[in-house]
């Protein structure tokens, strides 16, 4: 069982990150409609709004699951490619509906082109991460040996 303190750090780790990603979002969305002259609908802001929430939520599902013994036997990476289709369903489905909105037909190029992106950016977030991860457990695993060292004479 978790406790609640843990949950809490999960919830503000999920939406911290989920709150970045909106912002990223908002800021593409504004500069892509700015350049090519179109009117953002306040209602668009809210439907972004509505997909980042569930975002969240699959966030902190996602941490959660990180908890967990099976997870946590895995490679860091495992439980992000469980939950990439969900994240970009939400995704998927947020563009398709704006882009309906706007009255513009979606052609299944566009929709790859799309995909393309989500998993390029996807991949390139993995491998940052992936050096993050590899950095702290270097720095634990030499602060280990240091450790090790510091204290070998007490087994002599």
């Amino acid at each position: 069982m978790m406790s609640n303190e843990r949950f809490k750090n999960i919830i503000k780790k999920a939406f911290s990150t989920t709150a970045i990603g909106f912002s990223m979002g908002i800021l593409f969305y504004s500069i892509t409609f700015s350049l090519s002259d179109i009117y953002i609908k306040p209602v668009h802001i809210v439907k972004i709004w509505i997909a980042f929430f569930i975002i969240g939520i699959l966030s902190v599902v996602r941490l959660m699951f990180g908890e967990t013994n099976w997870c946590r036997s895995k490679p860091f990476y495992v439980k992000n490619l469980i939950f990439m289709p969900l994240y970009l369903l939400t995704a998927l489905i947020l563009v398709i509906d704006i882009v309906r909105d706007m009255g513009v037909s979606l052609d299944l190029w566009m929709i790859g082109i799309y995909i393309a992106i989500f998993v390029v950016t996807f991949t390139i977030r993995q491998l940052v991460e992936y050096f993050l991860e590899k950095a702290k457990t270097d720095k634990m695993n030499d602060a280990l040996k240091e450790f090790q060292k510091e204290h070998s004479w007490d087994e002599e």
